[in-house]
């Protein structure tokens, strides 16, 4: 008898496609934070000794990133639709979406804070009437709404894994150099989860590839290429025109290039395309190699009946 309602398959997490999807998904909750449980305001008094312009564009840097996060955490179902391999993979396309709404949260609250609760609306406002940065999300958002599985995760990976680190270089060099300590928790807690989507993604990526005939994997390398280096310039532009240091140019456009080779390599279409200077980022990639390390092992991959604890009375105790 045809179905002529609605049909929603409940999800069977006890028969998995891809055992990375377990594995991601255990990894993934266990990243869940709150920016509330962070103490920002232990890092106002680092905040007013910075001077006017370092204050300005720390102000930018955060508001941008919640102009970026807003959009990934509304529109990056688009990623999988009508393409997904599993329900498994639909679920941690939700906790992704979510986890960027987190990450706008805190992104507002660290300006709220520093700027004595001020009326953030009218920055926000500002933000979204910029024509060039409605642009650079545009840029995203055609990938996201075409038809092509391989160049939307891609296109995730690349606004996660590259266009986020031109704007979190400041904030990041503030947490290093500056000791801005609550600030860095919070960017802890947002490369980790960013980095877990771009490994898991960059998976798929690749397994999708595995499925296509040699003609179209190339013709994927030679669009991704061209991507890339659509993105660069377009991140390169935005540097020049919404950062007001020059010191804080220079970082981000290092970091820029550093990410835009390792999205690259990842999947064989270059090595060190872009130049850099290595000695401005030790500090930063001390901290990234750190943060981006998770244990997706087999393992970690276990059924939940193994792995976990037993409920009891004492857990419904508020």
């Amino acid at each position: 008898m045809p179905k002529n309602y609605l049909y929603y398959k409940a999800i069977n997490w006890n028969h998995i496609e891809d055992e990375l999807d377990n594995a991601v998904w255990e990894r993934a909750t266990s990243l869940f934070w709150l920016d509330t449980r962070i103490p920002i305001e232990e890092d106002k008094p680092k905040w007013e000794g910075l001077s006017k312009k370092e204050q300005d564009q720390l102000n930018r840097s955060l508001l941008l990133l919640a102009q970026e996060a807003t959009y990934q955490s509304i529109e990056a179902g688009q990623i999988i639709r009508n393409s997904q391999r599993s329900q498994q993979e639909i679920a941690i396309l939700n906790n992704l979406q979510f986890t960027e709404m987190v990450a706008t949260k805190a992104y507002n609250r660290i300006l709220r804070v520093f700027n004595d609760e001020r009326d953030l609306q009218v920055w926000l406002d500002w933000v979204d009437g910029q024509e060039f940065l409605q642009k650079r999300l545009k840029t995203i958002d055609a990938i996201y709404n075409s038809k092509d599985p391989l160049a939307k995760r891609f296109a995730a990976i690349c606004l996660e894994g590259l266009m986020n680190y031109s704007l979190l270089a400041y904030p990041l060099y503030l947490w290093q150099s500056k000791g801005f300590t609550s600030l860095g928790l919070m960017l802890e807690m947002v490369i980790r989860n960013e980095s877990l989507h771009c490994y898991y993604l960059g998976h798929k990526v690749k397994l999708l590839l595995t499925e296509v005939d040699q003609d179209e994997a190339k013709d994927f390398e030679n669009w991704a290429r061209d991507f890339v280096d659509k993105l660069v310039q377009q991140e390169e532009d935005l540097i020049e025109d919404y950062f007001l240091l020059d010191d804080a140019k220079s970082l981000a456009k290092d970091l820029l290039h550093q990410e835009a080779n390792h999205i690259l390599e990842n999947f064989g279409l270059g090595q060190s395309v872009y130049p850099f200077v290595q000695a401005n980022l030790a500090g930063i990639n001390r901290s990234l190699q750190v943060l981006r390390q998770h244990d997706l092992t087999s393992s970690s991959a276990k059924s939940v009946l193994e792995t976990e604890g037993v409920m009891t009375d004492d857990d419904y105790d508020f």
